[in-house]
């Protein structure tokens, strides 16, 4: 019996009594076609230095437009900033001004309304001195003595006067300088203000400036590494490659064993 699927024949024949012959029929040697060698199936993809070169292009140029953008509106705030300076001067100055001229101007009419007034009033006296002189004569002690208070009343009145006018004027002027302190105040508070944003934009500018020595560090470590992955990637692969064809040629010689035995 021969079994099912087999490709060997075996025959047995009865050739005398008590005795047996068999004859064994080898088929056709078959070959197997041996297996294709498995593509490699790559583990991980590596990303090519030009693409990357082409990422850190374009990281660079955000990089740059963001400190450009940073830099504009820095330049803008100070400029801002300036011109608020300027304006508060200029405003202040023709405060300060108008102010003066103004008060030059009220200290003129004053001053003329109280010549014109002390000149009426200086005119009066001199009426009624005459009036006093012309009746002198025939006036008493007590009448006398009375011409005297007047006069006296009349040389107060004009010191309190001018004591009144020099208090107003250095009162104005107490003003003025009061004022001119604080347009000076303002001015330095402006100035040191500038100051500081001239020192934060000296910062900004080494900040950027060791980010940009620390980036270009961290690209040559990266293309090193990445041409270090590329060399152990190549080595892989071809050490792969031999593994499989000495597993192929090791299959072939097994096979060509089993069928020369066979």
């Amino acid at each position: 019996m021969t079994p099912s699927g087999d490709p060997t024949e075996i025959r047995c024949q009865e050739e005398s009594r008590g005795g047996l012959r068999y004859e064994v029929i080898l088929a056709d040697p078959v070959t197997d076609t041996p297996p294709k060698p498995r593509p490699v199936s790559p583990t991980a993809k590596t990303p090519d230095i030009e693409s990357i070169t082409e990422k850190m292009i374009a990281a660079e140029e955000r990089r740059k437009t963001l400190e450009a953008t940073k830099l504009n509106e820095l330049k803008a705030k100070m400029s801002r900033i300036e011109e608020a300076a300027k304006k508060r001067d200029e405003k202040t100055q023709e405060f300060i001004n108008a102010t003066k001229s103004a008060l030059d101007q009220k200290m003129k009419i004053h001053t003329e309304k109280h010549e014109e007034f002390l000149g009426d009033l200086i005119s009066k006296v001199k009426d009624h001195l005459e009036i006093v002189d012309k009746h002198r004569q025939s006036t008493t002690e007590s009448g006398d003595k009375m011409t005297e208070e007047v006069r006296n009343s009349l040389e107060e009145r004009l010191r309190t006067a001018s004591e009144q006018r020099e208090e107003h004027l250095r009162k104005q002027l107490e003003r003025l300088k009061e004022h001119a302190e604080s347009c000076a105040r303002v001015r330095e508070d402006n100035k040191q203000k500038l100051e500081k944003l001239q020192i934060i934009q000296e910062q900004i500018q080494s900040k950027l400036k060791d980010a940009e020595n620390r980036r270009s560090i961290h690209e040559e470590k990266l293309k090193s590494k990445l041409v270090e992955h590329e060399k152990r990637c190549e080595m892989a692969r071809q050490k792969r490659e031999q593994l499989l064809l000495e597993g192929n040629q090791q299959d072939m010689e097994k096979k060509t064993v089993t069928a020369s035995s066979g």
